[in-house]
């Protein structure tokens, strides 16, 4: 019995508790309940009758914004759309006005804009560098070693016999040294060489193909050109006498075989000198 008592208590005081905070929202929002009852007739619509109090309540929407109330505007019907406010034309916003138009001179001067262009700005790479400014060493060529080759020309006598004359020349050193030496002997003598008499009695035109030395035996290819010469028997033991002689001067070589367009041929010319073997220097004793 005291617990039905005790829970019956505490229901009342939750509904005393309930009834003063509606009696205190409604004290606090009571303009607001009141002009929205009054707006809806509310009272008119369910029971017929709209009590005075409810009649004669002002309502608050009417009264000035800037009143000072505080009111909460309810609004249960819907607003009409706010038309947009024309805005000034851009010819009204250019348009001087009076006011305007009675300033200084100085003050109607319009500003200079800004411009945003940013200056370039220097790099390193125009600025010259400390070692830019100091004068370039001036470049010392290489130095190119030189070698010294014998060479095999002819000189013809006032008798007309054919002696064997060997001539020294530096000339810039290589890997293939008998190849150089040939060439140079094929290229005929210098200017120096021509004034001791020197001649030479291969045939122009004469091209090394190959060359190459095994057991002492120096294989030299010539162009066909090796194989006609305008002077005769004289000649063509002249041309090969030059050959053997620079050749041999290497003390790798010691005889050398002949090959014409990469053959091998037992004569030259029509004349018929023997190639058919290597020939050394004592084929020309």
């Amino acid at each position: 019995m005291p617990e039905k008592k005790k829970n019956t208590g505490f229901a009342l005081a939750c509904w005393i508790l309930v009834a003063l905070i509606l009696l205190i929202f409604f004290l606090v929002k009571k303009d607001v309940i009141v002009t929205n009852l009054k707006k809806t007739d509310f009272f008119g619509r369910l029971f017929g009758v709209t009590p005075e109090f409810v009649k004669n309540h002002e309502d608050s929407s009417n009264l000035p914004e800037n009143s000072g109330d505080d009111i909460i505007k309810i609004d249960l019907l819907p607003q009409k759309e706010q038309s947009p406010q024309p805005q000034p034309s851009a010819e009204q916003n250019a348009a001087p006005s009076e006011k305007d138009a009675e300033k200084p001179a100085d003050v109607a001067v319009p500003a200079v804009p800004k411009t945003t262009e940013k200056k370039p700005v220097p790099t390193d790479e125009k600025k010259p560098s400390p070692a830019a400014e100091k004068p370039a060493a001036p470049k010392v060529p290489a130095v190119q070693a030189n070698t010294t080759i014998s060479l095999c020309f002819v000189v013809i006598d006032s008798d007309g016999s054919v002696s064997r004359r060997i001539m020294k020349r530096t000339v810039p050193k290589n890997d293939s040294p008998l190849t150089n030496a040939i060439n140079a002997l094929l290229a005929g003598p210098s200017a120096a060489e021509v004034n001791k008499n020197c001649m030479s009695l291969i045939p122009q035109g004469t091209r090394l193909l190959g060359a190459s030395v095994k057991n002492g035996i120096a294989t030299l290819n010539f162009s066909e050109e090796f194989e006609f010469n305008s002077v005769g028997v004289e000649g063509y033991i002249g041309q090969l006498m030059q050959i053997v002689y620079t050749a041999t001067e290497f003390p790798t070589v010691n005889s050398v075989q002949f090959l014409i367009e990469g053959e091998h041929k037992d004569y030259l010319g029509s004349e018929g000198q023997w190639i058919g073997s290597p020939l050394a220097r004592s084929s020309f004793n």
